[in-house]
């Protein structure tokens, strides 16, 4: 979910309308107001269609965020069970008692600290673990597999703007992931003679998109700026971001997928690429960033081997960590300055 900011009963809003501010990482930072049913109806539609009954909640999502408000402050509150904000102090000792059922709420670096908690995680009777607002890490599949059948997972697909849109089970790895799911009250707007399995931006409605500040009501529907390939009525697989698709001397390039041949390829890092304007050789180009991982070390030339099948980048940038966002979001703004200061090509 994009990264956001909370505030209640914001001066202006009416019927006790629940600010969020959008950081503006994926476009101009805006706010954006949710009702309080809406949010009740997100964690009772999450709740019963993923998560199940929960004795206790153990959250590592900011509740200034929408994700970590939805699951660590309405969902326990609903359900009257404690909860343990883990995002205020993350290597604080997890409070389970034997036999509870455990519900964490997850963000990318939760799931190494899970990892490092799991002998305690182990007093419960089961783990649900529900991750959002960023890619799922590699760590987050190694557990998965690890912990299983105590632990299960979940990953959700929204922004502050929509709320929820679609889940899928997170699998161990070397496992295909499945396509994504909408929820029940999601349904999707889409262009008539569009050819089966091409992709297209998706467009949704529903009762939970919030409402802009700019407007009285929230929006018909909604344009996600996600590339998706539908595989049925209510199911779909990601293909990119509609901002990611580039020309690069002509040639159209998704720069999602220039992240998953990277990963494929070349496992022991961690890889970001992102479009450039105005490149003074290609006209628009793009840069790849990597850190790697577990000291194996990736060059230049493994890189320029991976992308043989793709026009070249126009920056490589090796950095020691990508920065990221508090969601676990790659910062934009962050790595592209990186750019700038690069003089790294192909």
């Amino acid at each position: 979910m994009t990264e956001t900011a909370a505030r209640t009963e914001e001066p202006g809003a009416g019927d006790g309308e629940i600010r969020f501010d959008t950081s503006g990482s994926t476009g101009a930072a805006r706010r954006w107001f949710r009702l309080p049913h809406q949010m009740e109806r997100e964690v009772e539609l999450i709740g019963a269609a993923l998560v199940g009954p929960v004795d206790r909640v153990v959250n590592y999502a900011p509740p200034q965020h929408l994700f970590g408000a939805l699951f660590g402050e309405w969902l326990p509150r609903m359900a009257r069970v404690p909860v343990h904000q883990a995002w205020a102090d993350p290597y604080a000792p997890l409070p389970v008692s034997p036999g509870e059922r455990v519900l964490a709420v997850c963000i990318p670096m939760a799931w190494d600290l899970l990892r490092r908690g799991l002998p305690v995680l182990e007093r419960a009777s089961s783990v649900v673990a529900l991750h959002s607002s960023a890619a799922a890490p590699p760590t987050a599949h190694a557990l998965v597999g690890r912990a299983g059948p105590l632990l299960r997972a979940h990953e959700i697909l929204g922004s502050t703007e929509t709320g929820g849109i679609a889940h899928r089970r997170l699998v161990p790895e070397g496992r295909g992931a499945g396509p994504w799911q909408a929820f029940p009250d999601v349904s999707f707007v889409r262009e008539a003679g569009t050819p089966a399995g091409a992709a297209e931006e998706l467009v949704v409605r529903g009762p939970r998109l919030a409402r802009p500040e700019s407007g009285t009501l929230p929006p018909d529907r909604w344009a996600t700026g996600d590339l998706v390939e539908f595989t049925g009525p209510r199911s779909f697989r990601l293909a990119g971001r509609a901002s990611s698709l580039i020309k690069v001397n002509g040639i159209k390039v998704h720069l999602a997928r220039v992240e998953e041949q990277l990963k494929a390829l070349l496992p022991g890092a961690e890889w970001v690429a992102l479009p450039l304007s105005g490149d003074s050789l290609t006209g628009e180009g793009y840069a790849v960033f990597w850190a790697g991982r577990g000291g194996e070390a990736v060059g230049v030339a493994d890189v320029r081997s991976a992308l043989g099948d793709f026009p070249s980048p126009s920056r490589l940038v090796e950095l020691a960590e990508i920065p990221r966002t508090p969601t676990g979001k790659p910062d934009r703004t962050a790595l592209l300055a990186q750019a700038d200061g690069s003089s790294a090509r192909p």
